[in-house]
């Protein structure tokens, strides 16, 4: 497991980390916290345990909308944070086994629209081979309380393994706790039919209830000021603007459910045919609070009195009261439901060995489905003890949008074996086909329909092993993603064939493992270029409020900008021995978005998304590390400290609104964590056993820092000019301890 732990036997850059370092976090944590430890990750929530709005996770320079995420080789769609579905909402972290990451995206038939430099693949554990119930529980700060039951059958008659779970946490929000909380059910069914021949089929369900108020973004002033607060208010006053940030009212609730098929039948002695159908539904809404009332004239709050000759929907005329600074003020509770149904599936036909020394791999991927959105406006009186908005029709809808993104996809390739044992070559390439529909009838006539085919895409790896324990690897890969899913829900202008570009991007890495029995080192360089991308910006860049635009209360575009390329070299090496473990990882990263000549559309297209050409990419920092020290001193005891440390990154590039001129960069200060964990597994007691007490702290000095920049107002102009208004950057969490306990009957 050790070199398998940095991709040994792998021809191109991997890391795969295993059940003990998921087990490492609190029993119930969020899945993507684990991911810290890969080098040329970054992942950050707003506490401890996790959050929707306040997720952000880079790879290579890359974030998460241009990163396949797969759980069990199945597709979780996007992980935006206004409508997308982040792969934790399907997992309970102690059911994952272990997760795989491919940093270079040279794997043939990842099936992602978004794998642009690489995917991560999250896979759950198999049910156990005897009968059981295993119970966990937890507290912990900020009333953190967590409960989970699990029942596994063991082996049935005619090879058939099943478990079930369910498990409920809920915790305060800790910049604002008497406002602010998250809550979470979530329920997990597996079952496992093995046959003698070698096939299987394995059958999973997920369920999540969730509602998360989640944080605020900050300013670089206000995180100076108080690096512990989000200038959230914690109270009701009665009075919408101060109500306006009040943190009841921020966050939402969802409902997600996926299930799926993982089949592999054998067909012969050299072929196998692998497929994976799958389902999965979003049904949700977030909150945001109003200080002042929209009344559309008339009965209807979806009425459409015509279009105009260019398309434009012709709406009632839109009735805005305000009294803000009083008690019982006009105000609105804006509601934006979000619904999502996908479905899909992929096959592979893999003939290995039937030529000695080669295998072929042929497969397709198909998905297809509907989301849709819709922003409400609820009319409420200010009240200092509550916020009533439920009820009837609203008062106000401003859009109600919807998109079907149908995606195809073919891969082949053919892996030799040119010296056995010794040189090992991978060759192949993929295609796409995706079809595009939107529709919008509160904000234009037009029903788009249109499509989009990529070149074919070539993906090439290496593995030479010239002296044992050695390996050189590289691969190359050019990558395709489309046009993403938030250019349609996220746009109010119409988007033609041919107004937006698709995604692309080509990836080359190579590197040198070093693997022995107790030892792995692992150094390997990258070079990612995302040839362009898109970024929804005001249709009217005189818009300054900045409420407004970090609420999204204007009318947007789509548009196409130049690309960014990331450089960088990854180190991680690991050695394990009976009484201790020792870990680390660095990883240099040069990130900067594509340069343009001063005067250029190319260069002031990027301006109007709000960066500067040329610039750093944001929140991508230059050096980062994390370090792990694990000892065993007795049996069944485990302590570990780990390090973390992010150095200085640019936060945002700062454009004056209208002018698009370039003002200044901002930089944000890095900051070193440090985390403990010890853990003792007790010994059986009769029907009592693998139980175990953990106990873990992060954040041990208590540090103030800034976690990441948000992507909600990254393309956002300053409105505050010469000053700083526009909220762009989450704190990050204080001290949190956490202690969790395990059972199993």
């Amino acid at each position: 497991m050790t070199g398998q732990k940095l991709g040994a036997g792998k021809a191109r850059a991997t890391f795969e980390l295993d059940r003990t370092d998921i087990a490492d976090r609190p029993l119930g944590a969020d899945i993507t916290q684990s991911l810290a430890k890969v080098p040329g990750v970054k992942v950050s929530t707003g506490d401890a345990r996790g959050g929707s709005f306040s997720f952000e996770l880079f790879l290579r320079g890359l974030n998460k909308e241009q990163i396949g995420l797969t759980l069990d080789g199945i597709p979780t769609g996007d992980a935006r944070f206004n409508g997308g579905s982040p792969p934790q909402r399907f997992i309970d972290s102690s059911n994952i086994g272990s997760i795989v990451v491919s940093q270079s995206a040279g794997d043939i038939g990842a099936p992602s629209r978004f794998a642009l430099g690489g995917f991560i693949d999250f896979r759950t554990e198999e049910p156990a081979r005897d009968f059981g119930v295993t119970a966990e529980g937890g507290v912990g700060s900020f009333d953190y309380n967590r409960a989970s039951l699990r029942i596994d059958t063991g082996n049935l008659p005619g090879g058939v393994a099943m478990y079930g779970s369910f498990s409920h946490q809920r915790n305060a929000v800790w910049a604002g706790p008497n406002a602010r909380h998250s809550n979470r059910d979530h329920g997990e069914f597996k079952a496992v039919k093995t046959f003698d021949n070698g096939s299987f089929l394995k059958a999973r369900v997920s369920y999540n209830s969730q509602f998360d108020n989640d944080f605020n973004i900050v300013t670089l002033a206000q995180f100076n000021a108080n690096p512990k607060s989000d200038f959230l208010n914690d109270t009701l006053t009665g009075i919408p603007n101060q109500d306006l940030n009040y943190g009841g009212t921020f966050g939402g609730a969802r409902r997600d459910f996926l299930a799926y098929l993982n089949g592999k039948f054998v067909l012969a002695e050299h072929v196998t045919l692998a497929i994976n159908p799958y389902y999965q539904t979003l049904d949700g809404y977030s909150l945001s609070y109003q200080n002042r009332h929209r009344q559309l004239v008339g009965a209807d709050p979806y009425a459409v009195l015509g279009y105009t000759a260019s398309g434009g929907a012709v709406r009632p005329a839109l009735a805005t009261t305000s009294n803000p600074n009083v008690v019982g003020g006009p105000a609105d509770m804006r509601v934006t439901p979000r619904k999502r149904e996908r479905y899909g599936s992929t096959a592979e036909l893999t003939i290995a060995d039937l030529v000695p020394r080669n295998s072929v791999r042929i497969g397709g991927w198909f998905d297809g489905g509907t989301s849709s959105e819709e922003r409400d406006f609820y009319p409420i009186i200010p009240s200092t003890t509550q916020l009533a908005w439920k009820g009837g029709l609203p008062s106000y809808v401003l859009y109600n949008r919807s998109t079907s993104i149908t995606t195809l996809e073919f891969y082949g390739q053919d892996s030799f074996q040119l010296v056995p044992g010794v040189l090992r070559l991978d060759a192949g390439v993929t295609w796409y086909h995706v079809r595009y529909k939107a529709q919008s009838p509160l904000e234009y006539s037009a029903k788009l329909d249109f499509s989009q085919n990529s070149p074919v895409q070539p993906k090439v790896a290496f593995s030479l092993t010239p002296l044992a324990h050695l390996e050189i690897f590289g691969g190359f890969a050019r990558n395709f993603s489309g046009i993403p899913e938030d250019a349609f829900l996220g746009s109010t202008a119409v988007i033609q064939p041919g107004d937006l570009k698709p995604l692309q991007s080509s990836n080359i890495d190579g590197g040198v493992r070093y693997t022995a029995r107790h030892v792995a080192l692992s150094v390997q360089a990258f070079h990612v270029h995302l040839k362009n991308g898109v970024g929804i910006v005001p249709n009217d860049p005189t818009v300054t409020d900045p409420i407004d635009i970090q609420r999204g209360n204007l009318a947007t575009r789509a548009a196409s900008i130049l690309g960014q390329t990331t450089n960088g070299v990854e180190v991680a090496a690991l050695a394990t021995f009976p009484w201790i473990d020792a870990y680390a990882t660095y990883s240099y990263q040069q990130a900067k978005y594509d340069d343009a000549a001063i005067g250029s559309r190319d260069r002031l297209n990027l301006a109007s998304v709000g960066i500067i050409a040329g610039s750093d990419v944001r929140d991508i920092p230059r050096n980062s590390a994390y370090g792990e020290l694990t000892l065993k001193p007795f049996a069944r005891v485990r302590l570990q400290a780990n390090i973390k440390y992010i150095s200085s990154r640019v936060g945002g590039d700062i454009i004056a609104p209208t002018t698009f001129q370039e003002v200044a960069i901002d930089r944000i200060p890095g900051y070193t964590l440090v985390g403990a964990m010890a853990r003792y597994d007790l010994p059986q007691i009769g029907a009592l056993k693998n139980a175990s007490i953990q106990l873990n702290v992060d954040n041990v000095f208590d540090v103030g820092y800034i976690a990441s920049v948000t992507s909600a107002t990254a393309t956002a102009t300053e409105t505050g000019l010469p000053g700083r208004s526009l909220g762009r950057y989450f704190i990050g969490a204080p001290r949190t301890v956490t202690a969790s306990f395990r059972v199993r009957f």
